[in-house]
């Protein structure tokens, strides 16, 4: 008796243990860096690479893309940098919840409604909106099938019950009601939910709830301005299998327009995960809570991890989900393992990333000096190089269009990404690679009647627009002088300023680093490059 009082005390401390140090490892990839105005970490990008193929595999779809608003920052990626013809929707990213009251609320508001760009006015009358959220409204009046969605939540605003509200009817409706009012003042075409994740029964039944009345709502709405096409709700959910154990999946299908199944996003190693409830999406199926090097989001295999994304769609399909609702979500970045022998390999240390340790932007890879594997079986990729025993796992274009053939076969809706700023351009985009395995993209209009909104420019259409390159507001009176300062303006205490930009100050001239405001040029907080008397 006394030996087995202390074999359970002995895994209790075990456990405990674990509770502490295995969230400290994991990182959530859908979450805002705490670098964000940081300057990206430059890498060489290796061209012309080899690609070693390990084995081969004997209506409209939509295309769906996460835009964060963190992103104008130190990655520099505005919603002008958008490419949007491959897209059918854009998830704008993340707006926050109160806990209590279930209010949902805007999280950076120079971003999202007040950043000036390149034909925005300082002087026009009224209460206009700006921002990202203006240049997005200009792309649906371009591009008429192109939605978007406000997301609500992400790994950071699912943290310290956030989500708590959702087991309160009261707290419930009004979230619904906020919902609503958003749709209508910044011209949505939808709500799509990203709570990650349901921690008990009451919360998965809660959150069912919540889309259901949110289904209801946008019905109204639709009814009552006689709108052609319905409002969107979607959400993104896990493809963990303790994360989406409190699914109430049959209710939830009834109210989804769209699962966006996040097929890549944070597991613990298979030894634990009877203990502990942190695994999760179809991405980041490995990253640095584990002890060796693996694939972050294979479709088939996942022996070691014990994730796969296939089992999660039949998990899915199996519990009452439509796979015609279902947006398989591919990552736009790689998980880095640094001194490893490869796959299943021991590693130590995970490398600087682009933006976040251990994270590299699909832009970035593969890193100079690094060969590329492609497994078509597990439907897999990865750069190793060598000679610095780096392993890199991360989608290429072929593993992305036999994702997209996956897609096809199964009958899913379509593909689902994270995030925008990330992805490469013209025949190297990932996003691209997809929508050409496609075909046919979905045609559905968006929403651009929205007469009931508080800003004068939603309200009239913003008078036939269209997205324009980044600007900031003037930032004093240029001088007469010449050289490199020539109509440069002189730095001012309340002007904004991005990242690129110039200023006079103390007779010098100097340049931004990322977004600032009130921060003086050649103080302790770094934002300022001094390029020299003027």
């Amino acid at each position: 008796m006394a030996s087995y009082r202390f074999s359970l005390r002995l895994l209790s401390i075990l456990v405990a243990t674990l509770a502490v140090l295995i969230p400290v490892e994991a990182t959530q990839v859908m979450h805002r860096p705490a670098r964000y105005r940081g300057r990206p970490n430059i890498l060489p990008v290796a061209n012309d690479v080899k690609v070693n193929v390990i084995e081969r595999r004997a209506t409209g779809k939509t295309s769906f893309a996460y835009f964060t608003n963190w992103g104008i920052y130190g990655a520099n990626f505005q919603p002008t940098d958008i490419v949007s013809g491959p897209l059918t929707h854009i998830l704008y990213s993340f707006a926050d919840v109160d806990t209590t009251s279930g209010a949902i609320k805007l999280t950076d508001s120079y971003a999202d409604q007040e950043k000036h760009f390149a034909t925005d006015s300082w002087s026009e009358p009224g209460n206009n909106l700006y921002g990202c959220l203006k240049q997005l409204y200009l792309f649906k009046l371009q591009k008429r099938n192109l939605k978007v969605l406000l997301s609500i939540g992400g790994w950071t605003y699912s943290q310290a019950g956030h989500f708590n509200f959702v087991t309160n009817p009261s707290a419930r409706a009004t979230f619904v009601s906020s919902a609503v009012q958003l749709i209508e003042d910044y011209g949505f075409d939808g709500i799509d939910i990203d709570f990650e994740y349901p921690a008990s029964s009451e919360q998965g039944q809660g959150l069912a709830d919540l889309l259901t009345a949110l289904r209801s709502a946008f019905d109204i709405l639709q009814s009552r301005k006689g709108d052609a096409t319905r409002y969107l709700v979607t959400a993104a959910v896990a493809a963990g299998p303790l994360n989406y154990a409190n699914y109430k999946v049959a209710q939830m299908n009834t109210a989804l327009d769209y699962w966006n199944l996040m097929a890549s996003s944070l597991n613990l190693h298979a030894r634990f995960a009877g203990w502990l409830n942190l695994c999760p999406q179809a991405y980041d199926y490995s990253g640095s809570w584990l002890t060796y090097a693996d694939n972050q989001a294979n479709v088939y295999g996942g022996a070691r991890t014990g994730y796969q994304t296939d089992a999660a769609i039949k998990w899915y399909t199996g519990n009452g989900a439509l796979a015609s609702k279902i947006n398989l979500g591919m990552p736009l970045y790689g998980r880095a393992f640094e001194n490893t022998n490869g796959l299943g390999q021991p590693y130590s240390g995970i490398g600087p990333g682009t933006i976040e340790a251990g994270i590299y932007s699909y832009k970035s890879l593969p890193i100079a000096g690094a060969q590329v594997f492609e497994n078509a079986t597990d439907i897999t990729s990865y750069s190793y190089d060598s000679a610095k025993k780096e392993l890199v796992s991360y989608d290429t274009p072929n593993i992305v269009k036999l994702k997209t053939d996956y897609i096809k076969a199964k009958g899913l809706a379509g593909s689902m990404f994270w995030e925008l700023s990330t992805d490469k351009v013209g025949s190297q985009s990932l996003i691209q690679a997809s929508a050409n395995g496609l075909g046919t993209l979905d045609q559905t209009q968006n929403h651009i009647s929205f007469p009931n909104s508080k800003w004068d420019n939603i309200r009239n259409n913003m008078a036939g627009g269209t997205p324009t390159t980044t600007t900031s507001p003037p930032t004093g009176t240029p001088p007469p002088g010449s050289g490199q300062c020539a109509g440069v303006g002189t730095w001012s205490v309340s002007a904004i300023y991005t990242g690129g930009m110039k200023a006079i100050y103390n007779g010098h001239l100097w340049t931004a680093s990322w977004w600032t405001q009130g921060d003086t040029p050649g103080g302790s907080v770094g934002v300022w490059q001094d390029g020299g008397a003027c």
